[in-house]
Order: structure tokens, then C-alpha cells, then sequence
């Protein structure tokens, strides 16, 4: 034959499945997967939760390492001068524990009527006169005011009528300071210094003398 027949136009291959649906290319590797990138991306908040975390443990535990615990504060012990307890004061047993060492009481010293004749006339001063001495000085005191009452009580007068009869009857010392100062100077030189710790006067009343 002159002419060869043509041959028939070979048919286009169709595409290959996989290839156009992204499963392999040319050379039938199989591209990534795009759900890799997403589970990835997913799981990131999660390590980095898990770094914090972590994170936090450690520097918790050094600080725990350095600071240390906080100890209990001691509470102090508080005595109070009249009741013979306070917060944690002991048992008043006379003076031997803590409490009762600050304990104080109160002594009778004299009443009498003593006479005062500054002002022109004659007044008679009735008087009743206490100390206050701490506890352990209480017995000693005692018996050194019976055994010298009758010097006690011719200091007082002698206190009493050298006064201004203003000081006496509260007109210019409503507190008596004077006369408290006086009687605790002669006591203290009769019974001995830093015994007493306060002089009371609970009464002192005038009187017109009548002769």
C-alpha cells in the first residue's frame, strides 16, 4: 500500500483516580497528609499547658526550699498587779509563782483625830490612813505597824497640825497630795525605803473643836 494506514488515534488514557484525587502523583508518591498538620496544631495548647504546669511545680518547690514554714509565734505571758493572774499567770500561792508576785494589798495604819489651829481656830482632823505594799512585804509590814503605831501616830498629828488647813480640807488639794507625800516620807523613815508603794487617805474630815 502506498500509504500506511493510519493508525487510530490511540484514546487518551483516562486520568488516574488517585492522582486526580490527590492520592499519588506522577512518580506515585503519596503526598502528606493534611491531617498530620491539624493533629498537630491540636495537641500544641496541651504541651504548653503541660510546660506551665510543670513550671509552676518547680518554682513552688523553691520557694518552699527557701522560705521555709512559718514557725508559731510564742504568746508572751501577761501578769496583772492586782488580780495576781493575767494570760498565762500562775496560781496565787503567796507570792511563789508568777501572778502572785505582782500581787498587792492593802494595810490599815491608824485612825485618830488630831488637832490643827493654823487657820485661828481649832479644828479636829479625823483621819483614817492605809498603805499599799506588795504582797510578799504584806506580813513584815503588818507587824512593824503594830509594833511602832505610837510613833506613827505622833508623826501623823505632828503632819497634821503643821498643814495649811486648805490642803487639809480639799479646798486647794481636793487629792490630799501634801499630806499623802508627808505620811509616806515618815513611814518610809520609820519602816524602812521603797516598802510602800501607795498611802490612801479614804477619810479626813474636819471638826470644830469646842472647849
Amino acid at each position: 500500500m502506498a500509504e500506511k494506514e493510519k493508525k487510530p488515534a490511540e484514546k487518551e488514557k483516562p486520568a488516574d483516580k488517585g492522582s486526580a484525587a490527590g492520592g499519588h502523583d506522577d512518580k506515585g508518591h503519596a503526598p502528606a497528609k493534611k491531617g498530620g498538620i491539624v493533629a498537630m496544631l491540636t495537641k500544641l495548647p496541651v504541651l504548653l499547658g503541660g510546660v506551665m504546669v510543670i513550671e509552676a511545680a518547680v518554682l513552688f518547690g523553691a520557694f518552699k526550699m527557701l522560705g521555709g514554714s512559718p514557725e508559731p509565734a510564742a504568746a508572751a505571758e501577761l501578769h496583772t498587779e492586782e488580780g495576781g493572774k493575767g494570760e498565762g499567770g500562775g496560781k496565787d500561792d503567796g507570792g511563789k509563782t508568777g501572778g502572785s508576785k505582782m500581787s498587792k494589798v492593802e494595810l490599815p495604819v491608824i485612825e485618830m483625830r488630831a488637832p490643827n489651829k493654823l487657820s485661828g481656830r481649832t479644828f479636829l482632823y479625823d483621819v483614817s490612813i492605809f498603805v499599799v505594799v506588795k504582797s510578799e512585804h504584806a506580813e513584815k509590814t503588818k507587824a512593824d505597824l503594830e509594833g511602832r503605831k505610837a510613833m506613827i501616830g505622833d508623826r501623823i498629828r505632828t503632819i497634821i497640825s503643821r498643814t495649811d488647813p486648805e490642803k487639809l480640807n480639799g479646798e486647794k488639794e481636793p487629792g490630799l497630795e501634801t499630806f499623802r507625800r508627808q505620811v509616806k516620807f515618815q513611814l518610809e523613815e520609820i519602816l524602812g525605803p521603797d516598802l510602800i508603794e501607795e498611802v490612801l487617805v479614804p477619810r479626813c474630815i474636819p471638826f470644830k473643836a469646842e472647849f
